[in-house]
């Protein structure tokens, strides 16, 4: 499942809502689309391309849930990071070290058929480096259980992968005191379609018990993985 922690990553925040809003999405991350549905502390994210696998969220931990020889394989984060080197949970380059500057121009902006805020962020990155862009903040209820749900999930990965979280608290810290969630980011994340409808009964349930791999299966899991576009 090579990338999805950095396409959950890029842009993600998280605010408190208050409430367990359940709803469902689809998400434009980078070059793959994601399908999250979500309700209460359980989420899941499927992934465009990755035909036998998924992210499931189940309270404060996250799971990779695969197919092998038609049986479904639940690692933890941790398990499938060793088992296969972090690769799967490397983070990205461009994530936030430190919020600079997040303050609204004024504009306004539709997305999803949510009207939003446009806002300019200053930031600076992993490498030291000040990047600068534009995002549309929206205080719909579902939108922001949406950027909490994927926060919680891409800070649990990154703590997998032992790679620092506070960029991404720092930005979750602005949007709560703003009242507001993540509906689009430059060309990086974007809420094509968001509804607060209910999760299908068990799609949100561990298939199976979380279990072990002997690591001469990693080849095995990396095959389940899209090529690298």
């Amino acid at each position: 499942m090579r990338g999805i922690a950095v396409l959950l990553f890029t842009g993600c925040c998280v605010v408190s809502t208050g409430s367990a809003v359940a709803g469902v999405a689809t998400v434009h991350a980078g070059d793959r689309t994601l399908t999250v549905r979500f309700q209460g502390n359980d989420a899941r994210v499927d992934v465009s391309g990755v035909q036998r696998g998924y992210l499931l969220m189940r309270g404060d931990k996250v799971y990779s849930v695969m197919q092998i020889n038609g049986q479904p394989l639940v690692l933890d984060a941790r398990s499938a990071a060793g088992l296969l080197g972090g690769g799967p949970l490397q983070t990205s380059p461009d994530m936030i070290r430190s919020l600079t500057r997040l303050a609204a121009t004024g504009a306004h902006e539709t997305v999803a058929g949510r009207a939003g805020d446009v806002y300019s962020v200053t930031y600076v990155d992993t490498k030291g480096r000040t990047r600068t862009g534009r995002g549309v903040l929206g205080p719909q209820p579902e939108v922001r259980e949406l950027t909490q749900v994927l926060a919680r999930m891409a800070v649990l990965l990154e703590t997998a992968a032992q790679q620092p979280a506070q960029g991404t608290e720092r930005v979750l810290s602005a949007l709560n005191q703003r009242g507001m969630g993540l509906l689009a980011y430059e060309t990086q994340f974007r809420v094509e379609k968001i509804s607060s409808a209910t999760p299908a009964p068990g799609v949100l349930d561990l298939p199976a018990s979380p279990g072990q791999l002997p690591g001469n299966l990693g080849q095995l899991l990396q095959g389940l993985s899209p090529q690298s576009r």
